[in-house]
This record gives C-alpha cells, sequence and structure tokens, in this order.
C-alpha cells in the first residue's frame, strides 16, 4: 500500500499550475502535506489502509515559505480538499497536533461514493 501513496501526484509551488487544477474534469482530492510533519507521516500511514479515492494527488507544502499555504488558507497539514471541476467543494483541515485520523479518511471515501 506504501507504493500506493508514493504513485500519487505531487505538486509543490514550483510546479503547481492553478489553470490545470481548475480546467481539471471530475473529482480530486488534494492533500496538503509537510515531510517534517509526524501527523502526515501517520496519515499516509493510515490512508494506506483505509483510503478508497483514486483521483489523488499530493501538494507538498514542506517549505514553510511556500505560496500554496496562503493561496489555499491552510494552517494546519496534513489537510485535505475536494475539488469538483476545480471548484473546492469540500474540506477537512488538519487539528492542530493531531492532524486528520481514520474518520476522516473515511469521511472523504463517503463523500466520494455518494456523489
Amino acid at each position: 500500500m506504501e507504493e500506493e501513496v508514493k504513485s500519487f501526484t505531487r505538486i509543490n509551488q514550483d510546479n503547481f499550475d492553478l489553470d490545470v487544477l481548475q480546467n481539471h474534469k471530475g473529482k480530486t482530492v488534494v492533500i496538503f502535506s509537510a515531510d517534517w510533519c509526524p501527523y502526515c507521516v501517520s496519515f499516509f500511514n493510515n490512508w494506506s489502509e483505509y483510503g478508497r479515492v483514486e483521483d489523488v494527488c499530493i501538494a507538498d507544502i514542506t517549505d514553510v515559505g511556500s505560496e500554496l499555504w496562503d493561496s489555499f488558507d491552510i494552517e494546519v497539514v496534513p489537510t485535505m480538499a475536494v475539488f469538483e471541476n476545480g471548484i473546492l467543494v469540500k474540506r477537512w483541515d488538519g487539528q492542530l497536533q493531531r492532524g486528520l485520523n481514520i474518520d476522516q479518511i473515511q469521511s472523504v471515501n463517503e463523500y466520494l461514493s455518494k456523489s
């Protein structure tokens, strides 16, 4: 399962293209994450086991100076956001000193399976 997470498209400030996201058809989950964040490591371990979403990309905001923090108003990582046809439709913000847990992973699975 760890290989599955590694295969996700990774974006960062240098290769992020808002036009590509806005013109994307269908639904995609963007997971905002940072390499230095222990809660992100835990989250991806849980995602490997419980995540059921196929169209996922990881927004790597390891650099605290990344403009993606401000562009998407990220305060805590990990944070998940669902975009549908380029529009933000749902978001799960990580909690300080907790991140996201299995309940939020199951919530994104359910949200995408209903729509």
